[in-house]
């Protein structure tokens, strides 16, 4: 019984600080209906209809007998309150009326009568009878009732009012919790309402005024009136959000429609003395009667949305602009209705077009246009769509629609020209600009992409490129250098050149990567054939294409002589080149790898030869058979291409942009060389990675050491300790050289670990040593003057603070943030093992931005970047969409700049710490040592590992071992008490929860969209501050075939220390439904095809470069290249890719079915069980036990 009353209490609470979620949450949980749970579900992501109609279903059952008593009071009172609430977003004034009526319920009755407006029955019946509670609700309508009787002191009567209104709601304001700004929105609303109660009443007293005057003074109305039109322009610009629910635009809307009422009514014999006057009333009224419409439209309520524009206005006259607006409003409803087709098309043909400007008259053609494509009655739709643009050229809309209905054309019957007429449109809907064509962009590039031969869309691209803003292109530049080695790369130069004059910092540091990227292939190549080498040569001489007339300081040379530990493991042909490969070994391979996280697939010495990151790797001749000998030329020729191509764009930005050019260059040069790691450092990171493979690897403890492991062991020493190394770090070289080799050189037999175990033991021994002596020896903060005196003293004129071009809107190139100077303090940051320099960029307007310079990274790198780019896009779409937008779901995207192609900064946050710290925290506060729980979950797996028992029995043994972990070593509450300690207040707590619950719900929506695994603690950073997560490594990885490979038993990370931070309905409450208004916001029908094109992007880019990475002897023939995989199999890779992202999407988000297809399901199902059978299989022992132990399922 007192659970009951604790958990009525506590959504009573919720209640009050309108955190609906939360509330909705729990009563899911404790409900004992299942038309509970499904009507929830419905109201949480608006489908109210639906939802009504399901408490409405529930409290017939229950007068009925079919739940024999069971329902508890406290469950049918919510039943009650949610179909009223659903009403009310309804604007279902009439049946919320005679509820009020049958149940003698005076507080509805207050609230809903004036809306219908039925004042007479109010001042009869209610006003003297109702004795409701004193909220500023009620001040509220007592105020509107005194204005609109309009006794004597009727305007007296309310100024009074508001005033103990206000005090009412200031009174409310203090009680509610300091930080919490989600639960102040309804008093804020009601703060507005009240303001315009005052307002109205000035708005009586300028008339009253304003009559006497007129009256008495004939001639000019000079300044009269001047607080009346004041006050109406201000309404126009004051309104409600997009997002805010139907009843708030409906209260503050329909007060204004009474007072438009009363000065249509004031001015109503001006109309031959003053028509302007009499004509201000109606003009406004018509316009706040469309925006109300539009808004119920905009939120999916189109019977609201005709209703509205059917009943509220009722006078016969209407301006030309306001008349426009409705019909195109009812249109667009009725395109959306069922069954209302006729309705629309009839309503489009009954209009007189003759009194409507060119502008108007073309949208109506153009939504002729959508009715006949709805009603499949193409060649109809073409004629009014070209229709629609002869009339008016300047019609945005008109040219996208258009162009969607030639790209249907051009699916249908393959026939080119309709696909070079649907680019045009696209182009020129982007030219002539709404903010939505500009979405179009990925499609366009996509279908350059995949030309025809004939070029049709290049052709059409060609065109209409002059006439595109520049700034569009922004977002798209990693895109269109990637393009530079395709057969697109015409088109794309273009583009990038035009990039080049006006907003070189925005391509410089892509750029420059690129080159020297597109370089080292060259050169690479050479091993590969002496024939390409020759062409090469002859290249070269006629360009002068040597580094130096670049003016591109290859930084790696530097790197060496300042620090490289691991470049002597490659010998290459080249010695001018040697210092490029400073990821030779495993050394930095691995161990620099973003956060020490070992990557996904183990590489010994042998391959390790990364090239760029994103470029085509060859091996040596001797790998290369005949036919290898021509995909090389042909490599080479799309490297040489591609690298003068991007030369060439290089020398206009220098030509145009020279001084800029030389800053930007000293300032890349210094971070890429004065800041790498040193050597300890770099075999720290190394002994992390290593010690992480011996936890991964699938033999027993007690098993010898497999040979894999011997063989990047002795590459580890190779590579550490080489000639070059003990030429430049002789410190380092006579510390550890002897010793290491002894414990870990599988050449020394006599002492080199007998099992695997002993091998674990020794690498954590040296783990331990290392990372005392790192942080013993070596400050934690390096002094800029002693790193770099070039960066102290730069003085730069034209540099501006990267990462100000990712917004995707126009920037004038005078308003963004100047360099001002580098930080003095570089603090040094350490994270598992792998050690950051940490810059500080200070600006023109003193803002400062952290980035940390990561070394040696691996060919995945690239990847992270366009995953950033590809959330960048579905913020946009979040922000689209009610549910989304009204949550505040937005994905945290810090940026990554790059240096070279191994070296880049990546923007860091001083609050940030990684799960697996909170983790290691609690175990050294405790005394216990970190990877117990690791190595004792293998120990207890050994029989399993030799193979005596059935795979069933496997996972016995492993959910056994997985229940003792938790039951003894690491309990649910670790990241609770955590937080607990680091955040000041219950206050700060709460707002940190909210923030972090949809932040991890976002990282565990795209997880299962891209079926992207590995999500180990120490991959996940979190700031402590703001509850923001960026996730490291955080991209797919692709099998043989080029598909999106996944193979885990768990869809993401959500585990026990999560659950118990949020509590079991807080996980019901928030990240369910985050999870399922970020899966309604992009399935949006506006939104779907966008996503699709921008995922198409996205997965050409990443399959270009997973092609170049795979190892030589695959079915698609040696050192493939973009331009010799087959273009057709490439396109039927990607769009698979894309279809199955899209039908996981959609098979996890709400849907709105119809009424039909709802009834037929018994019991009723909750709009949200796609997501909560994901949390569900995310949170089972069965599944979590089955994970890696370096995952850390337990914690």
């Amino acid at each position: 019984m007192n659970e009951t009353k604790c958990s009525e209490s506590l959504a009573e609470l919720y209640r009050l600080l309108n955190e609906e979620d939360m509330r909705c949450g729990l009563w899911k949980k404790r409900s004992i209906t299942a038309e509970t749970r499904a009507g929830l579900s419905l109201v949480q992501h608006g489908y109210w209809q639906r939802a009504q109609s399901l408490f409405y279903q529930a409290m017939v059952k229950a007068t009925q007998g079919t739940y024999n008593n069971t329902v508890p009071k406290a469950e049918m009172c919510l039943w009650e309150e949610q179909w009223l609430y659903c009403a009310s977003q309804l604007s279902q004034w009439d049946a919320l009326v005679d509820f009020g009526k049958s149940m003698e319920n005076y507080e509805i009755l207050l609230d809903s009568l004036w809306k219908l407006p039925d004042w007479a029955y109010m001042k009869d019946h209610v006003i003297p009878k109702a004795q409701v509670e004193e909220t500023p609700k009620l001040r509220l309508i007592q105020a509107f009732f005194a204005l609109h009787d309009r006794n004597t002191n009727g305007v007296g009567d309310a100024e009074n009012i508001v005033g103990k209104g206000v005090d009412l709601a200031l009174e409310q304001w203090w009680q509610l919790p300091e930080m919490s700004v989600h639960s102040r929105i309804p008093l804020l609303q009601q703060f507005q309402q009240l303001v315009e109660v005052q307002e109205s009443a000035r708005i009586l007293v300028d008339i009253a005024n304003g009559n006497k005057l007129s009256s008495t003074s004939v001639g000019v109305h000079g300044n009269l009136y001047s607080d009346l039109k004041d006050i109406l322009e201000t309404w126009r610009l004051r309104t409600p959000n997009e997002w805010d629910n139907m009843s708030v635009w409906y209260d503050l809307l329909q007060w204004r429609n009474e007072m438009y009422n009363s000065i249509i009514d004031a001015f109503k014999d001006f109309a031959t003395t003053n028509p302007q006057l009499n004509h201000l009333g109606f003009r406004d009224k018509a316009w706040n009667v469309n925006k109300l419409a539009h808004i119920a439209r905009k939120q999916g309520l189109y019977d609201v949305c005709v209703t509205i524009l059917e009943k509220m206005y009722v006078h016969s006259s209407m301006e030309v602009q306001e008349a426009f607006v409705k019909i195109r409003e009812q249109a667009l409803a009725y395109l959306e209705m069922k069954g209302e087709l006729t309705s629309g098309l009839n309503l489009i043909n009954s209009t007189n077009l003759e009194y409507f400007p060119v502008k108007h008259k073309a949208e109506i053609f153009r939504l002729r246009g959508d009715f006949f494509l709805k009603r499949k009655d193409s060649e109809d739709a073409n004629m009014a769509y070209s229709n629609a643009i002869s009339l008016f050229k300047n019609l945005p809309k008109g040219w996208i629609s258009w162009g969607n209905y030639c790209d249907m054309a051009y699916r249908e019957t393959q026939e080119e020209i309709w696909l070079e007429y649907a680019v045009s449109c696209f182009l020129q809907g982007i030219k002539f600009g709404v903010s939505n064509s500009r979405n179009h962009l990925a499609r366009v590039l996509y279908l350059l992409s995949f030309d025809t031969p004939s070029e049709s869309v290049g052709r059409a691209f060609d065109k209409y490129l002059d006439q595109i803003p520049h700034w569009v292109w922004l977002s798209w530049i990693p895109q269109l250098l990637l393009s530079l080695q395709r057969t697109e790369a015409p088109h794309c130069k273009l583009v990038l050149l035009k990039i080049a004059t006006v907003f070189p910092q925005a391509l410089y540091y892509w750029l420059r990567t690129y080159l020297l990227e597109r370089r080292d292939v060259a050169n690479k190549s050479e091993i590969g054939s002496r024939l390409a080498m020759a062409q090469q040569r002859m290249q070269q001489n006629a360009s002068g294409t040597g580094a130096g007339s670049l003016g591109l300081t290859d930084g790696n040379a530097r790197v060496q002589s300042h620090g490289g530990g691991g470049g002597g493991a490659l010998a290459t042909d080249n010695p001018v080149h040697q210092g490029t490969q400073s990821g030779g070994g495993i050394g930095s391979h691995d161990g620099g790898n973003t956060h020490g996280h070992e990557p996904e697939r183990s590489t010994t010495v042998e391959n390790s030869v990364h090239v760029g990151n994103d470029q085509p790797s060859q091996q040596s001749s001797s790998m290369i058979s005949e036919s290898g000998q021509n995909a090389v030329r042909r490599n080479v020729a799309s490297a040489a291409s591609a690298f003068e191509a991007a030369k060439e764009i290089m020398e206009a930005l220098r030509s145009k942009h020279s001084n800029l050019a030389c800053e930007l260059e000293i300032l890349l040069t210094e971070i890429g060389s004065r800041f790498v790691t040193l050597p300890e450092e770099r075999l720290l990171a190394v002994v992390n990675a290593l010690l992480h493979r011996c936890y991964k690897y699938p033999t027993a403890t007690t098993g010898e050491v497999p040979q894999s492991l011997k063989k990047e062991l002795s590459g580890v020493c190779r590579a550490c300790f080489s000639v070059d190394a003990v030429n430049k770090h002789v410190d380092f070289v006579r510390d550890y050289k002897q010793d290491f080799e002894r414990d870990l050189d599988p050449e020394s037999i006599a002492t080199f670990p007998a099992t695997l175990a002993e091998l674990t033991a020794r690498l954590k021994h040296w783990k331990n040593v290392l990372q005392s002596n790192v942080e013993d020896r070596f400050p934690t903060v390096l002094k800029l003057e002693e790193e770099s005196r070039v960066l102290r003293d730069i003085h730069v004129v034209d540099v501006e603070v990267p990462g100000q071009y990712f917004c995707d809107q126009e920037i004038a190139p005078d308003h963004t943030v100047k360099l001002d100077r580098v930080g003095a303090d570089i603090p040094i940051v350490r994270r598992h093992g792998s050690s950051f320099r940490r810059l500080t960029l200070i600006g023109s307007d003193g803002s400062q931005r952290h980035f940390i310079v990561q070394t040696s990274l691996t060919p995945n790198a690239r990847s992270d970047e366009r995953i950033l780019q590809l959330f960048r896009v579905m913020n946009q779409m979040f922000d689209k969409h009610k549910e989304s937008r009204r949550r505040h779901i937005c994905i945290h995207t810090p940026i990554i700049i790059p240096v070279w192609s191994q070296v880049r900064m990546v923007e860091d946050d001083l609050m940030y710490s990684t799960f697996l710290e909170v983790y290691e925290n609690h175990c050294a506060r405790n005394d216990r040592e970190a990877d117990f729980p690791i190595t004792y979950f293998k120990e207890q797996l050994n029989q399993a590992i030799s193979g005596q028992i059935s795979p069933e029995a496997v996972v016995d043994l492993r959910l056994q071992a997985y229940n003792e972990i938790t039951k003894n070593y690491v309990s649910d509450g670790i990241f609770s008490q955590y937080m607990y300690k680091t955040l000041l207040s219950g206050n700060h707590m709460w707002a940190f929860k909210k923030q972090f619950a949809i932040q991890l719900a976002l990282s565990s929506f795209m997880s299962f969209m891209l079926q992207i695994g590995g999500r180990s603690p120490n991959k996940i950073l979190f700031a402590k501050n703001t509850g923001k997560i960026f996730q490291t490594d955080f991209h797919p990885a692709y099998d043989a075939n080029g598909m999106i490979e996944f193979n885990e038993p768990v869809p993401f990370r959500l585990t026990r220390n999560m659950q118990a931070f949020f509590s079991h309905f807080g996980v019901e409450g928030l990240i369910v439904s985050a999870m399922c208004a970020a899966a309604q916001a992009v399935v949006s029908p506006k939104q779907s095809q966008h996503l699709w094109h921008q995922l198409a992007m996205f997965f050409r880019d990443e399959l270009l470069s997973w092609s170049w990475r795979r190892p030589l002897g695959l079915n698609l023939g040696p050192a493939t290249s973009g331009s010799s995989m087959n273009p057709a199999d490439f396109k039927h890779k990607v769009t698979t890719n894309v279809d199955h992202v899209i039908s996981r999407i959609t098979k996890i988000a709400p849907q709105s079915l119809s009424e039909e297809e709802e009834n037929a399901v018994d019991p009723p199902q909750s709009v949200q069980r796609g997501v909560t059978e994901l949390v569900e299989a995310a949170l089972t022992p069965r599944n979590l036990c089955m994970m890696d132990p370096t995952w850390h399922p337990w914690f």
